[in-house]
């Protein structure tokens, strides 16, 4: 195939070359499906992993631009008229691709898709994957450490309120209509959120497309990162999605609730570690910078 390409993911990179290769690897050599790697951070060096591949970029900013930002930046050399959003742990499985484009196809008047994830050994995370947008009452839940009950996969082409972007197709020119994905969301958590609830205050529809699939390893950069410096980056995030779509008076609720579980967290440290805390020493260490954050609306942070 030659010409311009119909498809271009966007995939920022943080310290993950082994998903990173295995991308890579599973890349078809097929000039319609144009890949572009941000580098946010890399572990020594990528190698070349686009050597002998016309069809797969490596862009360097030179600094950890955060994934929003980054996926704007990869955005901007896009050849694609559709643009696949996509995590260095996620990789398309044979025929996911031309499936994508064919649901475009079918599905005209959407402004994207959101393909079946399946993890290594082959199960869905539609459950993980596919929400609803959230309100006051769920962003409430997950300021007490609770997460909203999983939903069940909907039938092919029913709408989505809010996939999660680890793999999302949208139209390009939907995404420019939106302004794009808000950088402030640094460095990760909550801009997909955003996104999707911009688009839908356009009007625009995301559908759901099983019959492309994907697998995906879920939760690749919360280890690397660590507990407390996750803590941090997502309850911050939450903060400024609470404000933006929700006001101030709500996110001031938040912040008040956060602290209060997260005191409350502390105190159970004796008969519960929290599953991503490595050991009860890192999980004290966290949650009290969270609290001292949250308690000073998240001043210098």
């Amino acid at each position: 195939m030659s010409g311009a390409p119909i498809l271009t993911a966007v995939a920022p990179h943080w310290h993950d070359e082994d998903n990173l290769a295995l991308l890579v690897r599973s890349w078809p050599r097929d000039e319609r499906f144009e890949l572009i790697v941000v580098d946010n951070g890399s572990s020594g060096s990528l190698g070349e992993p686009d050597a002998g591949r016309p069809n797969v970029h490596i862009v360097d900013p030179g600094r950890n631009l955060g994934f929003a930002a980054a996926i704007n930046r990869g955005a901007t050399d896009a050849g694609g008229r559709l643009l696949l959003i996509l995590n260095t742990d996620a990789r398309p499985e044979s025929g996911a691709l031309e499936s994508l484009i064919r649901g475009m196809e079918q599905h005209s008047e959407a402004v994207g898709l959101a393909p079946r994830l399946l993890d290594e050994d082959g199960v869905p995370q539609a459950g993980w994957q596919l929400r609803s947008l959230p309100g006051l009452r769920t962003l409430l839940g997950y300021c007490c450490f609770l997460e909203p009950g999983a939903m069940p996969a909907p039938p092919a082409g029913s709408p989505v309120e809010q996939p999660a972007a680890c793999a999302l197709l949208l139209r390009r020119d939907a995404f420019d209509d939106a302004g794009g994905m808000d950088g402030e969301f640094w460095p990760a958590w909550f801009e997909d959120v955003d996104l999707a609830r911009r688009l839908s205050d356009l009007g625009e529809t995301i559908r759901y497309w099983p019959d492309a699939t994907f697998r995906h390893g879920l939760g690749a950069s919360v280890p690397r990162l660590g507990y407390g410096p996750f803590l941090l980056a997502y309850y911050r995030n939450l903060d400024r999605y609470a404000r933006k779509h929700h006001g101030r008076g709500a996110a001031l609720l938040l912040r008040v609730v956060l602290t209060a579980a997260a005191l409350l967290r502390i105190a159970l440290l004796p008969l519960r570690r929290p599953r991503r805390a490595r050991s009860r020493k890192e999980a004290l260490i966290g949650l009290g910078r969270l609290v001292a954050a949250a308690s000073t609306a998240w001043r210098g942070r």
